[in-house]
């Protein structure tokens, strides 16, 4: 082969390599692409003490605390949140990345460790089986002070728990990321419409909109299965929710009916005693009248009925305040109500 065919051969070799390779830079560059939000660690002199929780579960007041990792911390907080696109990205495909970043950033892991192990060991103190281990984990996230703020971007993980507060969508990723961690099957389940995220939980029986999973909601005490109807302001929660699944557990919650039950009871209980304050108010204003009439018969006929209803009341406010001041411990409520319901 002469040179100059073995020049033109190598020059053709070289075009059709940088043929190839703008080819490609091409289909990357049109490919669509979503860029979420990272941590990248900023280190400080700053020390970033251990947060406290000190909260009621069951029988028991908890506190646990972990240590945590300051340039983590400082590199989440100033992390930029917004999450990039390139290409068509679909709403649903830029929040689903969004948000199992955030979950799941490397960074954080660590952090899980280390907080996980202060849950295991109240884990073990007071001998909780995996439910009760669920709704420990559920309740330590819903003591966490509830805080919005508009146009506020969600937090990552560690955010929330460092600062001790957050909203519906960074107390759902940090529930979301603890409970994946420890092996249950769990999801987001988020509500653009209303600007609303919970969490949820496969458990047999109950199915929350068709999602496959139980509701769990993050922003309050609430028994895990009991879905949210009505929002603070008034929005009710009636849109079906974008499903995100988180990690790949296994581990069911199996609880669901008496958080349910407890529910239907406190509803109940409230409309008994609904019911019956405007029979006794009216009962009194007939004894009264009886009394200044000197009617003692008619008066005395009506003592035991309206001690009664006085007593049926009294026994049904009792209930419903006992299921409201007591949603952190679903067994013994659970125990408690079946045991002191009116017949």
């Amino acid at each position: 082969m002469s040179s100059l065919n073995r020049k033109l051969t190598a020059i053709i070799v070289i075009l059709v390599f940088l043929i190839i390779v703008l080819l490609c830079a091409g289909f990357l560059i049109n490919r669509d692409t979503v860029i979420p939000p990272h941590i990248t660690p900023v280190k400080t002199d700053s020390a970033v003490p251990a947060p406290v929780y000190t909260f009621p579960f069951e029988q028991s007041q908890i506190t646990i605390s972990s240590p945590i990792d300051p340039s983590v911390y400082a590199g989440a907080k100033s992390s930029d949140k917004y999450t990039y696109t390139r290409g068509n990205v679909s709403d649903n495909l830029q929040l689903t990345d969004t948000y199992l970043s955030m979950i799941n950033d490397p960074l954080q892991e660590d952090f899980y460790t280390n907080l996980i192990s202060a849950l295991r060991t109240v884990r073990e103190k007071q001998g909780l089986n995996d439910d009760e281990y669920l709704e420990f984990i559920t309740v330590f996230v819903q003591s966490i002070r509830y805080e919005t703020i508009s146009e506020n971007p969600p937090k990552f993980p560690i955010e929330t728990y460092v600062e001790q507060s957050g909203d519906c969508d960074d107390k759902s990723l940090l529930l979301a990321g603890i409970l994946s961690r420890e092996g249950y099957n769990v999801a987001l389940l988020s509500f653009p419409n209303e600007s609303h995220m919970a969490v949820g939980i496969v458990c047999p029986g109950t199915d929350y909109k068709n999602t496959g999973y139980a509701f769990v909601e993050t922003t309050e005490l609430s028994f895990a299965g009991v879905p949210t109807e009505i929002l603070d302001g008034g929005t009710q929660l009636v849109s079906r929710p974008i499903v995100i699944p988180v990690g790949n557990g296994t581990k069911i919650y199996g609880s669901c009916g008496e958080g349910l039950y407890l529910d239907s009871v406190f509803h109940s209980s409230e409309t008994e005693v609904n019911t019956l304050s405007p029979r006794i108010d009216a009962m009194k204003v007939q004894m009264d009248s009886l009394y200044q009439a000197h009617d003692v018969n008619g008066y005395n006929m009506r003592v035991p009925i309206f001690n009664d209803l006085q007593n049926k009341r009294l026994q049904y406010a009792t209930i419903h305040n006992y299921i409201l001041e007591h949603q952190f411990d679903r067994k013994g409520t659970y125990q408690y109500v079946k045991q002191n319901v009116p017949a």
